[in-house]
Protein backbone atom coordinates (compact mmCIF):
# COMPACT_ATOMS: atom_id res chain seq x y z
CA UNK A 1 0.00 0.00 0.00
CA UNK A 2 1.73 3.36 -0.69
CA UNK A 3 1.66 6.21 1.84
CA UNK A 4 -1.85 8.14 -0.17
CA UNK A 5 -3.40 4.70 0.05
CA UNK A 6 -2.94 4.32 3.86
CA UNK A 7 -5.10 7.66 4.66
CA UNK A 8 -8.29 5.61 2.63
CA UNK A 9 -9.23 3.42 5.69
CA UNK A 10 -9.09 6.84 8.19
CA UNK A 11 -12.51 8.25 6.20
CA UNK A 12 -14.11 6.39 8.99
CA UNK A 13 -12.18 8.27 11.98
CA UNK A 14 -13.08 11.66 10.95
CA UNK A 15 -11.70 12.47 7.48
CA UNK A 16 -14.67 12.75 6.16
CA UNK A 17 -15.69 15.45 8.36
CA UNK A 18 -13.02 17.87 6.90
CA UNK A 19 -12.75 20.22 3.76
CA UNK A 20 -11.20 19.67 0.67
CA UNK A 21 -7.98 21.79 2.04
CA UNK A 22 -7.76 20.33 5.21
CA UNK A 23 -7.71 16.92 3.64
CA UNK A 24 -5.03 18.01 1.02
CA UNK A 25 -2.48 19.48 4.04
CA UNK A 26 -3.47 16.10 5.83
CA UNK A 27 -1.98 14.03 3.15
CA UNK A 28 0.69 16.20 1.10
CA UNK A 29 3.37 15.39 2.84
CA UNK A 30 2.72 11.26 1.42
CA UNK A 31 1.18 12.67 -2.09
CA UNK A 32 3.53 11.43 -5.19
CA UNK A 33 4.65 14.69 -7.42
CA UNK A 34 1.91 14.51 -9.90
CA UNK A 35 -0.16 13.98 -7.19
CA UNK A 36 0.64 17.16 -5.58
CA UNK A 37 0.78 19.01 -8.69
CA UNK A 38 -3.05 18.14 -9.01
CA UNK A 39 -3.57 18.45 -5.04
CA UNK A 40 -2.21 22.33 -5.99
CA UNK A 41 -5.04 22.27 -8.88
CA UNK A 42 -7.95 21.29 -6.50
CA UNK A 43 -6.89 24.20 -4.37
CA UNK A 44 -6.80 26.82 -6.48
CA UNK A 45 -10.27 26.12 -8.61
CA UNK A 46 -12.11 24.45 -4.84
CA UNK A 47 -14.64 27.68 -5.06
CA UNK A 48 -15.62 26.89 -8.04
CA UNK A 49 -14.70 22.72 -8.36
CA UNK A 50 -18.28 21.24 -8.84
CA UNK A 51 -17.95 23.25 -12.58
CA UNK A 52 -15.08 20.72 -13.70
CA UNK A 53 -14.41 17.37 -14.58
CA UNK A 54 -12.45 15.41 -13.23
CA UNK A 55 -10.57 14.72 -16.73
CA UNK A 56 -10.74 18.74 -16.93
CA UNK A 57 -8.73 19.17 -13.72
CA UNK A 58 -6.48 16.42 -14.49
CA UNK A 59 -5.54 18.12 -17.97
CA UNK A 60 -4.74 21.44 -15.90
CA UNK A 61 -2.48 19.46 -13.92
CA UNK A 62 -0.91 17.78 -16.57
CA UNK A 63 -1.77 14.32 -15.05
CA UNK A 64 -3.48 10.63 -16.43
CA UNK A 65 -6.55 10.20 -14.95
CA UNK A 66 -5.49 7.46 -12.87
CA UNK A 67 -3.81 9.95 -10.76
CA UNK A 68 -6.66 11.80 -10.22
CA UNK A 69 -8.39 9.02 -9.20
CA UNK A 70 -5.91 7.84 -6.63
CA UNK A 71 -5.84 11.36 -5.32
CA UNK A 72 -9.96 11.25 -5.16
CA UNK A 73 -9.44 8.23 -2.91
CA UNK A 74 -6.28 8.88 -1.47
CA UNK A 75 -8.13 12.36 0.48
CA UNK A 76 -11.06 9.84 1.39
CA UNK A 77 -13.76 10.57 -1.13
CA UNK A 78 -14.98 7.61 -2.68
CA UNK A 79 -15.18 9.03 -6.03
CA UNK A 80 -14.98 12.63 -7.73
CA UNK A 81 -18.77 13.03 -7.61
CA UNK A 82 -18.94 12.50 -3.99
CA UNK A 83 -16.23 15.12 -3.41
CA UNK A 84 -17.84 17.72 -5.40
CA UNK A 85 -21.32 16.77 -3.84
CA UNK A 86 -19.48 17.13 -0.37
CA UNK A 87 -17.85 20.52 -1.68
CA UNK A 88 -21.09 22.19 -2.48
CA UNK A 89 -22.30 21.40 1.10
CA UNK A 90 -19.49 23.08 3.25
CA UNK A 91 -21.11 25.48 4.13
CA UNK A 92 -18.19 27.57 5.74
CA UNK A 93 -15.66 27.49 2.77
CA UNK A 94 -13.02 30.16 3.96
CA UNK A 95 -13.59 30.01 7.66
CA UNK A 96 -10.31 27.92 9.45
CA UNK A 97 -13.12 26.42 11.21
CA UNK A 98 -14.07 24.12 8.35
CA UNK A 99 -11.34 21.61 8.84
CA UNK A 100 -11.29 21.30 12.36
CA UNK A 101 -10.55 17.92 13.63
CA UNK A 102 -13.24 16.92 16.58
CA UNK A 103 -10.45 16.18 18.48
CA UNK A 104 -9.25 19.80 18.90
CA UNK A 105 -12.17 21.08 19.96
CA UNK A 106 -11.14 21.62 23.37
CA UNK A 107 -7.83 23.32 22.56
CA UNK A 108 -5.12 22.05 20.77
CA UNK A 109 -1.33 21.16 22.75
CA UNK A 110 1.15 23.79 22.38
CA UNK A 111 3.53 21.13 20.77
CA UNK A 112 0.88 20.50 18.33
CA UNK A 113 0.39 24.22 17.76
CA UNK A 114 4.42 24.65 17.52
CA UNK A 115 4.70 21.71 14.90
CA UNK A 116 2.38 22.63 12.73
CA UNK A 117 4.08 26.30 12.46
CA UNK A 118 7.50 24.95 11.62
CA UNK A 119 5.84 22.28 9.27
CA UNK A 120 3.77 25.48 7.31
CA UNK A 121 7.61 27.18 7.20
CA UNK A 122 9.32 24.10 6.07
CA UNK A 123 6.70 23.26 3.09
CA UNK A 124 6.29 26.93 2.21
CA UNK A 125 10.09 27.51 1.53
CA UNK A 126 10.49 24.34 -0.06
CA UNK A 127 8.66 25.51 -2.98
CA UNK A 128 9.91 29.03 -3.49
CA UNK A 129 13.29 28.73 -5.08
CA UNK A 130 16.58 30.90 -4.03
CA UNK A 131 16.47 32.23 -7.61
CA UNK A 132 12.51 33.35 -7.87
CA UNK A 133 12.98 35.10 -3.92
CA UNK A 134 16.46 36.42 -5.18
CA UNK A 135 14.47 37.86 -8.34
CA UNK A 136 11.58 39.21 -6.59
CA UNK A 137 13.43 40.86 -4.18
CA UNK A 138 15.39 42.66 -7.11
CA UNK A 139 12.22 44.01 -8.02
CA UNK A 140 11.52 45.03 -4.54
CA UNK A 141 14.51 47.19 -4.14
CA UNK A 142 14.55 48.54 -7.49
CA UNK A 143 10.94 50.05 -7.60
CA UNK A 144 10.07 53.80 -7.63
CA UNK A 145 8.24 53.18 -4.45
CA UNK A 146 6.93 50.31 -2.54
CA UNK A 147 3.20 50.21 -1.25
CA UNK A 148 2.33 47.72 0.92
CA UNK A 149 -1.76 46.94 1.50
CA UNK A 150 -2.57 44.27 4.00
CA UNK A 151 -6.17 43.13 3.74
CA UNK A 152 -8.47 41.44 6.55
CA UNK A 153 -6.17 38.94 8.30
CA UNK A 154 -3.13 40.42 5.94
CA UNK A 155 -3.21 44.07 7.88
CA UNK A 156 -0.85 43.24 10.62
CA UNK A 157 1.50 41.34 8.27
CA UNK A 158 1.61 44.35 6.13
CA UNK A 159 2.41 46.21 9.15
CA UNK A 160 5.44 44.05 9.52
CA UNK A 161 6.57 44.24 6.22
CA UNK A 162 6.18 47.83 6.65
CA UNK A 163 8.29 47.72 9.57
CA UNK A 164 11.51 46.00 8.32
CA UNK A 165 11.68 47.29 4.19
CA UNK A 166 11.14 51.07 5.50
CA UNK A 167 14.74 49.96 8.00
CA UNK A 168 16.78 48.84 4.18
CA UNK A 169 14.96 51.86 1.72
CA UNK A 170 12.72 54.31 1.38
CA UNK A 171 9.28 54.91 -0.61
CA UNK A 172 7.90 52.04 1.81
CA UNK A 173 4.33 52.88 2.38
CA UNK A 174 1.02 51.15 3.25
CA UNK A 175 -1.98 52.04 1.47
CA UNK A 176 -5.25 52.41 3.18
CA UNK A 177 -7.72 49.85 3.10
CA UNK A 178 -10.22 51.45 4.99
CA UNK A 179 -14.30 52.42 4.14
CA UNK A 180 -14.06 54.61 0.99
CA UNK A 181 -9.94 54.38 1.20
CA UNK A 182 -9.47 52.20 -1.84
CA UNK A 183 -9.92 54.47 -4.46
CA UNK A 184 -7.40 56.99 -2.97
CA UNK A 185 -5.32 54.24 -2.35
CA UNK A 186 -4.97 53.09 -5.76
CA UNK A 187 -4.61 56.68 -7.55
CA UNK A 188 -1.70 56.68 -5.50
CA UNK A 189 0.10 54.05 -7.58
CA UNK A 190 2.26 54.79 -9.86
CA UNK A 191 4.68 53.90 -13.26
CA UNK A 192 7.67 52.34 -11.93
CA UNK A 193 5.86 51.95 -8.61
CA UNK A 194 5.48 48.00 -6.51
CA UNK A 195 2.07 47.02 -4.99
CA UNK A 196 2.57 44.15 -2.32
CA UNK A 197 -0.41 43.06 -1.20
CA UNK A 198 -1.42 40.27 1.53
CA UNK A 199 -4.30 38.78 1.44
CA UNK A 200 -5.22 34.86 2.10
CA UNK A 201 -8.29 33.29 2.72
CA UNK A 202 -11.49 34.80 2.07
CA UNK A 203 -9.59 37.46 -0.08
CA UNK A 204 -12.14 40.55 -0.92
CA UNK A 205 -13.58 40.55 -4.39
CA UNK A 206 -12.06 43.67 -5.30
CA UNK A 207 -8.79 42.20 -4.99
CA UNK A 208 -8.17 41.19 -8.93
CA UNK A 209 -9.74 44.65 -9.93
CA UNK A 210 -7.48 46.43 -7.68
CA UNK A 211 -4.46 44.26 -8.79
CA UNK A 212 -5.24 44.51 -12.75
CA UNK A 213 -5.41 48.57 -12.11
CA UNK A 214 -2.27 49.12 -10.19
CA UNK A 215 -0.59 46.94 -13.36
CA UNK A 216 -2.84 49.26 -15.84
CA UNK A 217 -1.27 52.18 -13.72
CA UNK A 218 2.46 50.52 -14.45
CA UNK A 219 3.08 49.56 -11.52
CA UNK A 220 4.63 45.49 -10.32
CA UNK A 221 2.46 43.92 -8.10
CA UNK A 222 3.43 41.22 -5.63
CA UNK A 223 0.95 39.11 -4.18
CA UNK A 224 1.34 36.84 -0.62
CA UNK A 225 -1.61 34.79 0.22
CA UNK A 226 -2.39 30.90 1.12
CA UNK A 227 -2.26 27.87 -1.64
CA UNK A 228 -6.09 28.45 -2.32
CA UNK A 229 -5.48 31.83 -4.37
CA UNK A 230 -6.84 31.52 -7.81
CA UNK A 231 -7.78 34.15 -10.24
CA UNK A 232 -5.97 37.07 -7.60
CA UNK A 233 -2.98 34.82 -8.26
CA UNK A 234 -3.39 35.17 -11.77
CA UNK A 235 -4.29 38.55 -11.65
CA UNK A 236 -0.51 39.85 -9.99
CA UNK A 237 2.65 39.44 -11.98
CA UNK A 238 4.16 37.95 -8.64
CA UNK A 239 2.95 35.57 -5.97
CA UNK A 240 4.42 34.00 -3.29
CA UNK A 241 2.39 31.09 -1.67
CA UNK A 242 2.23 30.72 1.53
CA UNK A 243 0.90 27.09 4.10
CA UNK A 244 -1.41 28.14 6.54
CA UNK A 245 -3.06 24.82 8.17
CA UNK A 246 -3.29 24.97 11.62
CA UNK A 247 -4.89 22.48 14.32
CA UNK A 248 -6.44 25.65 15.86
CA UNK A 249 -9.79 27.16 15.00
CA UNK A 250 -7.71 29.64 12.99
CA UNK A 251 -5.13 30.00 10.29
CA UNK A 252 -1.34 30.15 11.04
CA UNK A 253 0.53 32.80 9.72
CA UNK A 254 4.12 31.35 11.20
CA UNK A 255 5.48 30.91 7.35
CA UNK A 256 4.08 33.92 6.53
CA UNK A 257 6.04 35.94 8.93
CA UNK A 258 9.26 34.14 7.85
CA UNK A 259 8.48 34.12 4.25
CA UNK A 260 8.70 38.39 4.59
CA UNK A 261 12.17 38.16 7.10
CA UNK A 262 13.45 36.34 4.03
CA UNK A 263 12.16 38.78 1.49
CA UNK A 264 13.60 41.70 3.34
CA UNK A 265 16.89 40.28 4.26
CA UNK A 266 17.47 39.46 0.20
CA UNK A 267 15.58 42.70 -0.45
CA UNK A 268 19.22 44.07 1.95
CA UNK A 269 21.56 42.39 -0.21
CA UNK A 270 19.97 43.23 -3.42
CA UNK A 271 20.29 47.23 -2.25
CA UNK A 272 23.55 46.86 -1.00
CA UNK A 273 25.44 49.67 0.36
CA UNK A 274 22.45 52.04 0.36
CA UNK A 275 20.37 49.86 2.77
CA UNK A 276 23.34 49.15 5.08
CA UNK A 277 23.91 53.38 5.31
CA UNK A 278 19.83 53.60 5.66
CA UNK A 279 19.96 50.68 8.41
CA UNK A 280 22.79 52.78 10.68
CA UNK A 281 21.54 56.01 10.56
CA UNK A 282 18.01 54.88 11.33
CA UNK A 283 19.73 52.83 14.15
CA UNK A 284 22.33 56.25 15.17
CA UNK A 285 19.15 58.23 15.46
CA UNK A 286 17.00 55.59 17.51
CA UNK A 287 18.76 57.01 20.74
CA UNK A 288 17.87 60.09 19.87
CA UNK A 289 14.33 60.56 18.81
CA UNK A 290 12.80 57.26 20.45
CA UNK A 291 12.01 56.59 23.63
CA UNK A 292 13.52 52.95 23.92
CA UNK A 293 16.04 51.49 26.56
CA UNK A 294 18.76 49.49 24.61
CA UNK A 295 20.06 46.38 26.88
CA UNK A 296 24.17 47.36 27.60
CA UNK A 297 26.69 44.70 26.66
CA UNK A 298 27.50 42.01 29.62
CA UNK A 299 31.06 42.74 30.68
Amino acid sequence: MTKTGSLNGSAESGLERLSLEARIYRAHAGLTRSEKRLADVLLEHQMDLPLFTAVELAEKAGVSKSTAARLIRALGYKSYTEAKRAIRTEQFWGSPQAGLPVSTEHGASAAKMMEADLENIRLTLATISEQRLSEIARRVAEARRVWIMGMRSGEGLALHADHYLNLIRDGVQILDYGAGALSRSVAAVGPGDLLLVIAFRRRPRVLVRLLEEARQAGAETLLITDRSAGASARAADMTLRCHTQSPAPFNSFAAAVTLINCLAWQVHAAMGASAIERYRRIDDLVSEFDDVSTPLPQK
